[in-house]
């Protein structure tokens, strides 16, 4: 029981912290760090839960969740089922174990169907797309809408539309294009995978949902602020304050758009910015993975 209720404490934990970041907008302080506790957040409650789930089903093995569940195979697969198992603990182990599987389908179909989606956008812009001399390191389209994106992977192409060359300056045109190479070095749409393949196993979550945005928003801002290390933050600024008065924003599926989210919170933090001190981002960072090491332990360890 000790085992449970220590499960249940990590999910009430993650719960408030879910609930801390979302609200407040100190993460955008660091955001490179709020990705992370956002990261350990969501594994430690997928954790919590099918933990608790199958913790309460195999409490008669006394062993950590793999080596109960393990038994709990062979036990059945022998012919050999305990005795002392109720129907309502067979049933939780049950669940427990098909949400996970679950959630494992929902992350392999997700990333399938945008390396899908990547594969035909990629086809489609070697026949439509040209280079150009006034948009180094990308591809334009000829298309009067404004767009301007990274399509990730191990060869990230940046995109945009001649509508974008339009709107922009030279200067502002670089700053974009710093920004969407960030989002390439750094790998962003990895980061977003799995809280978009949390969003496709629960679509009802409104909690999911508001997670997904938080970090897609870090995202931008992280990006942002690499773009403003690299180029003057205030053209990037600028850039931004063209985005968002502009009504005719094309961010196509399975890229990782200029535009971004909440572009006003993103233009305000640029302006103004300030840096989180070193000591609380590493006290936060050693809290997050306080967090999501206790769970994977619980898995192990003895009930």
């Amino acid at each position: 029981m000790t085992y449970v209720v220590h499960h249940l404490i990590v999910l009430l934990t993650c719960l408030a912290a879910a609930l801390v970041m979302a609200r407040g907008t100190w993460s955008w302080r660091a955001p490179r760090t709020a990705l992370f506790i956002w990261q350990a957040i969501g594994l430690s409650t997928l954790l919590s839960v099918v933990g608790t789930a199958v913790a309460v089903g195999l409490a008669p093995y006394r062993l950590g969740v793999l080596p109960a569940l393990g038994r709990f195979a062979a036990d059945l697969a022998g012919g050999r089922p305990r005795h002392d198992l109720s129907a309502a603990q067979v049933t939780l182990t049950v669940a427990g174990v098909a949400m996970a599987a679950w959630v494992l389908v929902a992350f392999a179909v997700s990333a399938l169907s945008v390396a899908s989606l990547r594969r035909r956008h990629r086809a489609l812009l070697r026949l439509v797309a040209r280079t150009d001399p006034g948009a180094r390191q990308a591809l334009v389209l000829e298309h009067p809408d404004i767009a301007a994106y990274c399509l990730p992977g191990r060869r990230a192409t940046i995109v945009v539309s001649t509508g974008t060359l339009g709107l922009l300056g030279p200067r502002e045109l670089e700053a974009v294009l710093a920004h969407e190479r960030a989002h390439a070095r750094e790998r962003h749409d990895l980061v977003l995978l799995p809280f978009a393949a949390l969003r496709r196993a629960f679509p009802w979550s409104r909690g999911i949902q508001v997670m997904l945005e938080a970090v897609a928003l870090l995202v931008e801002m992280r990006a942002d602020d690499r773009a403003a290390h690299e180029r003057d933050r205030l053209v990037l600024v600028e850039a931004l304050r063209r985005f968002r008065d502009c009504d005719r924003i094309l961010s196509p599926a399975g890229t990782l758009g200029g535009a971004g989210q909440d572009m006003d919170a993103r233009i305000s933090r640029l302006r103004t910015p300030a840096r989180m001190p070193l000591a609380l981002r590493v006290l936060a960072l050693a809290a997050a993975l306080t967090v999501a090491s206790t769970p994977l332990s619980l898995f192990l360890l003895p009930m």
